[in-house]
Formats: C-alpha cells, sequence, structure tokens
C-alpha cells in the first residue's frame, strides 16, 4: 500500500492490526482446544470419557487477561453432552499458573486443568453470579410466575398458563435475553411473545427509562417506527420485561443477503427499506423523548483509547498503533462542531431494526441516551458496511482488486442515500457523520483483535482504508491520504 508523502505514519501504523499474533490466533484454529484437551483427559484415572469436540466461542481481552469460553463434546458410558470450560489465554512472558492436583473428577465443579500446547488454564464454569435472576427466567414454571406479575403491573387482566422459553443471546457474566411463547389461561389474548433480559448492573433500568419515555410519546403510535411496550422492570433481580415488536427478519439478515446476492430486486428491496429506516431513525430523533446520559465524542474516543491500551498489555508492538489515525479524528472534530442533541438510539445497527410486512421496529435500548444524531447515523453505516463485506470473506469467497472496488463504491451508495434520506427529514452535518463512522470502523478492527475474529480483521482494514482515501473530509486532509491495497 501507499500513503500520502507528507506523512506516512497514519496508513503504515494502522497495518499493525494486519495479524494477529500466532500465541493469539491459534487459539481458534479447529480441533486445537479439543486435540490438547483429548491428551489431557486420556491421562484421567476413572471412567473412559471421549472428547468429541470443543469450540471456543468467545476470547475477550479483559485488563491484561484473555478470557476464554469454550463448549466441549463429550461422551461418557455412551451418553453424550456438552460441557461448558471458562478460563484464561495465558500469553507468552506470563507466568503460566498450573493448577494444584485435584481429585474432582472431569466435567464436576472444582475441575481444572493447564493445557500447555495453547497455554489455556480451563475450569468447568458455574453459575453465573453477574446474573442472579438467570435461573429462574429459564425455568419454564418460575419465569411463569414472574411474567404473571409483570403483566398484572401493567395493566393486563390476564392469566398466565405457562411458557415456553428461549435463550435468544447470551453472554455470560454480562447479560442474556430470553424470548417466551406464552399460553393464557381460557384463550384470553395477551402479548405473545414476551421478551425478558437481565445484565449486569444498570443497562437494565437504561433501557426501561427510555422505552418508558419513548412510550408515552406519540411515535409509538404514529406508524412510523413499532417499539416494544415496556411492561415492568424488577430493580433487585434487574430484570425488564417488554412486550413483542413483529419481525420476520432483521435488517442485517436483508443486507448480507442482498449485498451477496446482489440481484436487482433484493438490492431494490435493501434501498427502499433502507430509506424506511432512516424515516424512522429520524422519527426517533425528533421523538421530544428526554431520557438517559449525554454521549459525546470525546467519551468515545475515550473507549477506544482503552481498548488499545488493554491490547497493548499483552500485544506491545500496537500500543501506538492507532494514535496517527485518532489525532486526525481528534482535529476534525474539534474543526466541526457536534449537531444539538437528541432522542438517540447509541446502539443503532442493522440487527437492531426488524422488519415485517415492509414496517420498521426498533429494538435494543439498553445504550439509550442523548446524543447528537451523527451517532446512529455513523453507528449504523459503519456496521452496514462491515456486514456487506465481512459476509464475503466469512464465505469463503473474499473480494479482491476491481471486484473489491466496485464493492465499496456500491456500500459508499447505500450509506450516502441513507443519509440523504434522514436529511430529507431533520438536519445532520455529514462531516460529524463520518467522524463517529471511521470512530467506529477503527473500533471494528479493534474488536476483532479483542475477540479473535480473525476472519474479520483484512476486511475490516479495507474499509477503513477505503474510507480514509474516499471520504471528502479526508481528501481535504492529504497526510490522510491512504491508497487501499489490491
Amino acid at each position: 500500500m501507499t500513503v500520502g508523502l507528507e506523512n506516512r505514519d497514519v496508513g503504515a501504523a494502522l497495518e499493525e492490526f494486519a495479524e494477529l499474533p500466532g500465541w493469539l490466533a491459534g487459539v481458534m484454529a479447529p480441533d486445537r482446544v479439543a486435540e490438547a484437551l483429548r491428551r489431557v483427559v486420556a491421562e484421567l484415572p476413572g471412567p473412559r470419557i471421549e472428547v468429541t469436540g470443543a469450540e471456543v466461542d468467545r476470547l475477550r481481552a479483559k485488563g491484561d487477561t484473555w478470557q476464554v469460553h469454550c463448549r466441549v463434546g463429550v461422551v461418557q458410558d455412551g451418553q453424550p453432552s456438552e460441557l461448558v470450560l471458562v478460563g484464561q489465554l495465558v500469553p507468552p512472558g506470563s507466568p503460566a499458573r498450573e493448577p494444584e492436583p485435584t481429585s474432582t473428577p472431569f466435567g464436576q465443579p472444582g475441575w481444572q486443568c493447564y493445557l500447555p500446547d495453547v497455554r489455556l488454564l480451563l475450569e468447568v464454569e458455574v453459575e453465573d453470579a453477574a446474573l442472579p435472576a438467570l435461573p429462574a427466567l429459564v425455568d419454564a414454571d418460575r419465569a411463569a410466575t414472574v411474567l404473571q406479575a409483570c403483566l398484572r403491573e401493567a395493566g393486563y387482566d390476564v392469566d398466565v398458563d405457562g411458557c415456553v422459553p428461549d435463550v435468544v443471546r447470551y453472554k455470560p457474566g454480562s447479560r442474556c435475553t430470553i424470548v417466551y411463547r406464552m399460553h393464557y389461561r381460557d384463550g384470553v389474548p395477551g402479548p405473545d411473545p414476551l421478551v425478558a433480559k437481565t445484565h449486569q448492573g444498570d443497562t437494565g433500568r437504561t433501557a426501561w427509562e427510555a422505552m418508558r419515555a419513548l412510550w408515552a410519546q406519540p411515535l409509538a403510535r404514529d406508524g412510523v417506527v413499532t417499539l416494544a411496550e415496556p411492561l415492568a422492570f424488577l430493580p433487585e433481580e434487574r430484570v425488564l420485561v417488554q412486550g413483542p415488536v413483529p419481525g420476520e427478519r432483521t435488517l442485517k439478515n436483508l443486507a448480507r443477503d442482498a449485498l451477496t446476492e446482489k440481484s436487482a430486486g433484493s438490492l431494490e428491496e435493501l434501498r427502499a427499506l433502507l430509506a424506511r429506516t432512516a424515516v424512522a431513525l429520524a422519527a426517533l430523533h425528533r421523538s421530544g423523548a428526554e431520557y438517559g446520559r449525554a454521549a459525546t465524542w470525546e467519551e468515545e474516543l475515550a473507549g477506544v483509547r482503552g481498548v488499545v491500551v488493554r491490547l497493548a498489555a499483552t500485544v506491545p508492538r500496537i500500543g501506538t498503533a492507532a494514535d496517527p489515525l485518532l489525532g486526525r479524528l481528534e482535529a476534525l472534530h474539534s474543526s466541526c462542531p457536534a449537531d444539538p442533541l437528541v432522542s438517540a438510539h447509541h446502539d443503532f445497527r442493522p440487527a437492531q431494526v426488524l422488519l415485517h410486512g415492509g414496517r420498521i421496529g426498533f429494538i435494543d435500548f439498553d445504550g439509550s441516551c442523548r446524543a447528537e444524531p451523527a451517532l446512529d447515523l455513523g453507528r449504523f453505516r459503519a456496521k452496514l458496511r462491515d456486514i456487506g463485506i465481512t459476509a464475503w470473506s466469512l464465505s469463503g469467497r473474499p473480494l479482491t482488486g476491481a471486484e473489491l472496488g466496485r464493492h465499496l463504491r456500491l456500500l459508499d451508495d447505500l450509506c450516502d442515500d441513507f443519509v440523504a434520506q434522514y436529511q430529507r427529514q431533520a438536519p445532520v452535518t455529514v462531516d460529524r457523520v463520518v467522524l463517529w463512522e471511521t470512530t467506529d470502523l477503527l473500533t471494528a478492527v479493534l474488536h476483532a483483535w479483542t475477540k479473535v475474529r480473525t476472519a474479520r480483521v483484512e476486511p475490516r482494514l479495507a474499509l477503513l482504508r477505503h474510507t480514509l482515501s474516499t471520504r471528502p473530509v479526508f481528501a481535504r486532509d492529504q497526510s490522510l491520504h491512504v491508497t487501499p491495497r489490491q
């Protein structure tokens, strides 16, 4: 790649993110952990246990450690089951704390081991202490009692006869979302499905307050966007219960399919629904609802720098890799004042947009706040680009050369149309959208590292290179010019 002659450090520095170190990427390689576990388990006394597979489904940078979550398939006495192991990846140069010998059988609480081949210290997962309400929420009988009380509190005169819980999203130690198919006594109709969320910390309260404020506005009934009815918040248990938002699929799924299929019909449908989403987002921003904290770009910048610091604790060479770009973004922020604050979603992405018969629904107000409109617009555009390029890489058909260039220009066109449609409804400064969008594109590169998603590193860097080389606000700054890699 080449960079502008006036300043070569922006593009060159970003290339430090192009390849994860082998000790980190290797843990995610297929069968690596399973093979290491088989060697350990084969040496254990007691009944014969066969490890049929192991998948590291979560590896995250936390402080100066890397926390791992691993699902292990086992067969004992002819009976297959799944075991969840958690622990740490020990970076090179850090001492491995090998566990004391134990008589605890493999797979039982208290069992632990160290796998030197992959530098993993593992133990059996125990109950999630950060989400104390979770056991009751996933038990059908106990959950029915909770939901009955919540419905009565919300003014619904119905009797719950039972429910079927389905855990649709679970991040241990952080949050869990359960969807319930409801059965009401005597056929009396009631909200179905219901959704319960439990979070670590105050996230649930944030969502509850925002949803109530929005539900009190005409926005909740004018048909431009569908919102979930907030039913109850249980502060002691940290549980939020809400009504349904109809959805046949998400805008993320539509975008992924349309941007890989690229038929005229699928792209036309995507453009139409992106336009409706822009109108709905503008309506949210103009709703007049008052809730939450004020989120700023300075706060976002501090968060990005914090991620780099965490990564640099175990991969020192990238400690300053983001600094040249962040310095340019700071200059853009200083030269282009933020627009007035609006009622913002904060985590607005295509996955948070539900599609139903041509209607638009918004979900997941967990991070709701007041912010400049560019936050939601920039974040949405960054994620739309990410969906559009990573879908190809994950399919085993990565785009290169001229084909990649055409695809990136298509994404430019979709993103610019989205903002133009928004501007027909409400004002926003485009350079501020690009500021937030580029910050999120950099964050996506960093998260490909913190979550060890090796297949996403290069496509996300390609998006960042393309933005720096083509967006007018950066084209005016020759020191930021970066030519995309071919």
